[in-house]
């Protein structure tokens, strides 16, 4: 017989019950007793160090004098803090956020087309510094970086991102000297589909599918409530499924990908060609940076404007394409759309949904826009940390209580 261990046993109670407090706050003590079928003394116990180490508040109605065991626990808003940082193709993103999810602090810098990669995580440093100078460093709990392209999390490596040009690049080796708190390195998608779970559209749901639409397609995948990594953590790559045999050339090297149809940029082109060739349309991209062509384009096709709803009504088709697929083989709960493109509202969800009406069995599940819009994938990435501390809270505590 194997022998049980208790110190893992402990530490499972204490992570147990403070994601179960993160879901249900405000909770009380005899509340979180009967849902995760723990005695009423060992939660006391376990909440009474929550309290003492500032990861837990006790909350009173009215401020009124209830007993103590009905007295409602909320995760501490004014503890500790994680950073977010989120590296896109020509911007660096970075916020501060609390253990609810609000949003604090938030720094933004760009660089150019073909940065090099030692420039790029030397302006990491310096937006992180910038985050954590306003907090004592015991109360920053540590940074998550989000990257696009294949991602070792384990030691931290960008293995290939075609949007940064970046091969084995040892972002965690490069930073961990001059960043002394914890790092966790992350593929975009899978903060994404993270910030989602925690604080979006998916809170509350153990089965969905999010779905990032911006300058490259990918998705991630929550089953039974944990995010799917596949063997080598390279789960994801949707925007590299094939939609149309012998169809454009991606920069992936294959033909007819998904993302050769649909994203950001595959909108602007469509348009700017469109205007090129004489297209009726009330729209002009004249003197404007890709932002401002993006918000231009949103906002004359939710005026009607034919030209720009024939575009979206096309990339529309497409995707609901790729995810009437993932819905038959994944048989998800919802479908949360994130990325550049979310911000196009129904003018995308309207063709998507239409889609996957025709093509996925049913039940259809919801399909909606990220709750999060422009910070979810910073949002996700600073949730890293919060999620491992939840996850092996044990040494944190110990730390914390000597």
């Amino acid at each position: 017989m194997r022998a049980i261990n208790i110190k893992k046993m402990h530490e499972v109670n204490i992570s147990l019950l403070l994601n179960t407090i993160r879901v249900n706050s405000p909770i009380s003590r005899s509340e979180i007793s009967r849902l995760i079928h723990l005695s009423p003394s060992a939660v006391s116990n376990i909440v009474d160090l929550f309290i003492k180490t500032g990861f837990v508040s006790e909350v009173t109605n009215d401020g009124a004098n209830v007993i103590r065991r009905n007295r409602k626990l909320i995760l501490n808003e004014e503890r500790y803090f994680p950073i977010g940082i989120e590296i896109e193709n020509d911007r660096i993103l970075g916020i501060v956020i609390n253990l609810v999810g609000d949003v604090l602090k938030q720094e933004l810098t760009y660089f150019s087309p073909n940065t090099d990669y030692k420039e790029i995580l030397n302006k990491v440093i310096e937006i992180f510094y910038t985050l954590v100078k306003d907090f004592s460093s015991d109360q920053i709990m540590g940074v998550g970086i989000a990257i696009p392209g294949s991602i070792d999390t384990k030691q931290g490596i960008s293995i290939f991102s075609p949007n940064l040009g970046w091969r084995n690049v040892h972002v965690k080796e490069f930073i961990k000297d001059k960043i002394n708190f914890p790092i966790f390195i992350e593929h975009n998608v899978k903060a994404v589909t993270l910030g989602e779970l925690w604080y979006g559209a998916g809170v509350g749901r153990d089965n969905l599918i999010c779905v990032r639409v911006g300058s490259g397609v990918s998705a991630g995948f929550v089953i039974d409530g944990n995010i799917y990594q596949g063997l080598n953590g390279l789960a994801g790559e949707f925007g590299h499924t094939v939609v149309e045999k012998d169809g454009k050339r991606c920069r992936c090297g294959s033909y007819g990908c998904l993302e050769t149809y649909v994203s950001t940029q595959v909108l602007i082109d469509r348009v700017l060609e469109g205007i090129r060739e004489g297209a009726y349309t009330q729209i002009s991209l004249e003197n404007k940076t890709r932002e401002q062509m993006l918000e231009e384009i949103f906002l004359v096709g939710k005026k009607g404007d034919k030209f720009i709803l024939n575009i979206f009504e096309k990339m529309g088709e497409y995707l609901g394409i790729g995810i009437s697929n993932l819905i038959n083989i994944f048989n998800p709960g919802l479908v949360v759309i994130a990325g550049g493109l979310a911000r196009a509202g129904d003018l995308l969800l309207d063709p998507v949904k239409k889609t996957v009406q025709l093509h996925a069995f049913s039940p259809i599940p919801e399909i909606t826009t990220s709750k999060l819009g422009s910070l979810t994938c910073a949002i996700g990435a600073a949730t890293l940390v919060i999620k491992d501390a939840f996850s092996h809270p044990q040494k944190r505590m110990e730390a914390l209580t000597v």
